[in-house]
C-alpha cells in the first residue's frame, strides 16, 4: 500500500493486525510505528506491557510462545524494529499465528540502509499489509508529518514556527522532530519567538542563504564553503535542494502565467510566512519560461555528471557548476 492508504487506514482505526513499515529514514518508521501501536493498544495496554524486540534481540521461540494465548491479557503486541530481515519462514509461521487470533499484534518496523534488498516472496508474506516510506516530496507533506509529530508530543500546532523549524534544519525531518521533543520537554509554547531564541541548525550556514545568493546573484562563494563543513553534506542533497527550490517558483510562475494572479495555497497546498511568500513571488518573476528550461536542463546535465564521471573533486566540481549556473541566470 502507499503512504496515504495507511493514513487512511489510520484515521479509520481500520489496521489490519500486523504491519510491515520500512524506510531508509529512522524518523518516518519511528512517527508511523508509534501511531500504529497506539491504536492497536487502544488504552487497554500501556507501553511498558508492548513486547518490544530491538535490532539483534530477535528470537522466533520468544515472539511465538508470547502470541499463544494467555490467562493474564486478551491482547497480545509486538513490535520489531530491526535493519535485518526475518527469515521467510519463520515470518509466516508468525503471521499464521497471528491470523487465527486477531487479539494478537505483529508490527515490522524495518530499517533499510543503502544496497538493501527485499525478496519479493518476503513480502508477499504480508499479504499487502505493508508499506515503504519515502521522504517527503514537499515541505507541504513534510509539515504534516512534523504537525503529527508535534500533537503526539501535546504541543499547539503552530504552522509557520514548524517551518521555520524545519527551514533552520535544512529540511532535515529527524532534527526538526528532535526540536518539537526539545520543546515539548522544556514545556515551551511552539511559536515563532521562541523557535528563533531556541533553535540552531547544525551548519551556521542553510540552504535558503545560498540559494538567495545564487538567484540573486551574489557572491555566494563563502557561505557555500561553510556549508559543506556541515556532517550532514552531500553533493546529491544539495542538488535535490537547488531542483526543488527552482521547482516551485517554477509552479508559481506558472499559476500566476495562466491565472493571472497568485494563490500561494492553491499552488504548494500551505502557507508560508509573509516574507517568505513574497520573496517566493519576486523569485518566480524573475525569469520566463524559457529559462525556466534551460535551468532544468542544466540541473539534469549536472546529475548526470555527478552519477558517471569518476576521478571526480565533487564539492569543487560542484561549485563550479554553480558558478556556471548563476552565469546562465544572468543571461538575457
Amino acid at each position: 500500500m502507499y503512504k496515504k492508504d495507511l493514513d487512511a487506514l489510520i484515521s479509520a482505526n481500520k489496521l489490519p493486525n500486523f504491519m510491515l513499515i520500512r524506510s531508509n529514514d529512522e524518523f518516518l518508521n519511528e512517527i508511523y510505528a508509534s501511531e500504529i501501536l497506539e491504536i492497536w493498544s487502544a488504552g487497554e495496554l500501556s507501553k511498558d506491557e508492548i513486547y518490544k524486540i530491538y535490532y539483534d534481540e530477535y528470537d522466533f521461540e520468544n515472539i511465538k510462545g508470547y502470541l499463544e494465548p494467555s490467562l493474564f491479557s486478551s491482547k497480545n503486541i509486538v513490535h520489531l524494529k530491526t535493519d535485518k530481515l526475518v527469515k521467510t519462514k519463520e515470518l509466516k509461521e508468525i503471521i499464521s499465528i497471528l491470523l487465527k487470533n486477531s487479539d494478537n499484534f505483529f508490527l515490522y518496523e524495518l530499517f533499510e540502509g543503502r544496497d538493501f534488498k527485499i525478496s519479493n516472496d518476503f513480502i508477499k508474506v504480508f499479504d499487502g499489509n505493508f508499506v515503504r516510506l519515502f521522504k517527503p516530496a514537499n515541505p507541504n507533506e513534510a509539515i504534516q508529518i512534523l504537525n503529527k509529530k508535534a500533537l503526539n508530543l501535546g504541543l499547539k500546532i503552530n504552522q509557520n514556527a514548524i517551518f521555520e523549524i524545519y527551514k533552520i534544519h535544512n529540511e532535515n525531518l529527524s532534527l526538526s522532530s528532535c526540536e518539537l521533543e526539545k520543546f515539548a520537554s522544556l514545556n515551551l509554547e511552539l511559536n515563532l519567538e521562541n523557535v528563533k531564541e531556541n533553535v540552531f541548525g547544525l551548519s551556521e550556514i542553510s540552504f535558503e542563504e545560498i540559494f538567495n545568493k545564487i538567484i540573486n546573484l551574489k557572491d555566494f562563494r563563502n557561505e557555500f564553503f561553510i556549508y559543506i563543513q556541515s556532517g550532514s553534506y552531500n553533493e546529491n542533497e544539495l542538488l535535490g535542494y537547488l531542483y526543488a527550490s527552482f521547482f516551485r517558483i517554477f509552479q508559481i510562475h506558472s499559476y500566476i502565467k495562466i491565472n493571472g494572479k497568485l494563490d500561494i495555497k492553491e499552488i504548494l497546498g500551505y502557507i508560508p510566512p509573509p516574507q517568505i511568500q513574497a520573496n517566493l513571488k519576486n523569485d518566480a518573476l524573475k525569469f520566463n519560461t524559457i529559462k525556466f528550461r534551460e535551468i532544468f536542463i542544466f540541473l539534469n546535465e549536472l546529475d548526470y555528471d555527478l552519477k558517471t564521471k569518476k576521478d571526480l573533486n565533487k564539492t569543487y566540481f560542484m561549485l563550479s557548476a554553480l558558478i556556471k549556473l548563476q552565469k546562465l541566470l544572468a543571461q538575457k
